[in-house]
């Protein structure tokens, strides 16, 4: 939501045509400033409009005034900013000037004396006058043409006016997610009106009969500067001055991933086996695994998130306390973490073995024993299956390319085994040790 509101709603209760006892539009104007605790000093600041220009229609001193076209649009301003109805207003204030200026004719009666002075005026007296007054006639009627004519030259010469009347801001902020905002305004009846965004938009739409015009500017994140201009009708001028607005849409928080750990649990103490991983987080994201440990051990893997969310995995640790860490970045950059403790243990001997980027065979001995689950026959690990073997002592693995696999010993990795010339055996021992084996 904004944090902008009109500066004064339409005030309930006040008539858009006054009664025949209402008070004069210089005192309506006055009264709904008053009624709002506003100076004129203070609406000349917001609105840009000089103060003893306020002041005159308050006192309906049309002396002070503008010329009409400018005057309109300023008063049709003034009102919307005291919460009347701007054409409402306009119409009185027209009409209240028209009727202030019309001076009262005086008309007498000729007495009798009078006729017979004019009746007795020599024929060429007369002639002489009905010339006069016939001239007299003739110069009035030029004299209306020519100001009609001079008239309707000035409303075609001279340029539209505009002025907004919402928002009342130059800047105004707005909250994150804001897509558009509706601004209000005046200008001179049916004009064009023309706005350009700072994004490169053009906007248009028409002034109605009383001059009133909105329209709705969409906006994007961060700051748009919109720039409205009014165009007369049928001539094409354009208004000399143009009138500014701002907005500027917060940029949204950015917000880090989370990571709800179930597996391991909290200070997890196993032995003789990988550590379990299970999360909860962003759908398709791929979660980075740092296990370190007291004495500067470093380990690391990748696990990924389904649609749902769910990750699952597990990795080999030796023998110590570890503290896991498991992170997301954003495309944004932002990242997003949790951590937890294990204790890793080990009696007798833990072989992991997954399989790398190729399936491979293997056959297994534990203690001198043919593995019953694996059997005579041996059983291919596909890429990223992972098993797990414990013994006493020692444990033995026939592989067809140990180049293929990844092998830990009670939890620490093993590289570099196997020359990838063929099958090859080699055992596992409870001491930590890896030798070639004979055995097939």
């Amino acid at each position: 939501m904004s944090d902008l509101a009109p500066l004064n709603p339409r005030e309930p209760g006040l008539p858009d045509e006054a009664p025949s006892q209402a008070p004069k539009i210089g005192d309506r104007l006055r009264q709904a400033r008053e009624r709002r605790g506003v100076t004129i000093a203070e609406a000349s600041a917001t609105l840009k409009i000089r103060a003893p220009i306020l002041e005159a229609f308050e006192r309906e001193d049309h002396s002070q005034l503008p010329p009409r076209v400018y005057a309109l649009g300023q008063l049709r301003t003034y009102a919307a900013y005291l919460g009347l109805d701007p054409a409402t207003v306009a119409a009185g204030w027209q009409g209240e000037a028209v009727h202030e200026g019309a001076p009262t004719p005086v008309r007498s009666q000729p007495t009798t004396s009078a006729v017979e002075r004019f009746v007795s005026l020599r024929p060429s007296i007369i002639r002489s006058t009905r010339g006069l007054l016939a001239l007299g006639g003739l110069g009035i009627a030029v004299l209306l043409i020519s100001s009609f004519m001079v008239l309707q030259l000035l409303r075609f010469v001279l340029p539209p006016s505009i002025s907004i009347s919402y928002p009342v801001e130059a800047i105004s902020n707005l909250e994150p997610g804001t897509l558009s905002f509706e601004i209000k305004g005046t200008a001179d009846a049916r004009a064009s009106i023309i706005i350009n965004t700072s994004a490169g938009a053009q906007l248009t739409t028409e002034a109605d009969e009383s001059g009133l015009w909105s329209l709705l500017v969409p906006l994007g994140t961060g700051r748009t500067e919109v720039v409205a201009r009014a165009v007369k009708p049928g001539t094409g001028g354009e208004s000399s001055t143009t009138e500014a607005r701002v907005f500027v849409v917060a940029v949204p928080d950015k917000v880090a991933p989370e990571i709800t750990v179930m597996q391991p649990s909290v200070n997890l103490a196993i032995e003789n086996g990988d550590v379990p991983i299970a999360l909860q987080t962003t759908p398709n994201s791929e979660i980075s695994i740092t296990a370190t440990d007291t004495a500067g051990g470093l380990i690391t893997s990748t696990i990924t998130s389904n649609a749902t969310g769910a990750a699952t995995g597990g990795i080999a640790l030796p023998a110590g306390r570890w503290t896991l860490s498991f992170s997301i970045t954003t495309a944004d950059g932002v990242l997003g973490q949790a951590t937890r403790t294990v204790d890793v243990s080990f009696s007798g001997i833990t072989v992991s073995v997954t399989g790398g980027s190729l399936s491979t065979w293997i056959r297994v001995w534990i203690d001198g024993q043919l593995d019953p689950t694996i059997g005579v026959s041996g059983k291919t690990i596909a890429p990223g299956a992972r098993l797990i073997f414990a013994g006493e002592k020692r444990i033995e693995i026939r592989s067809g390319d140990y180049s293929a696999l990844l092998i830990a010993l009670n939890g620490r990795t093993i590289s570099e085994l196997g020359s990838g010339t063929g099958a090859e055996t080699y055992a596992f021992l409870s001491t930590g040790q890896v030798q070639k084996s004979s055995r097939r």
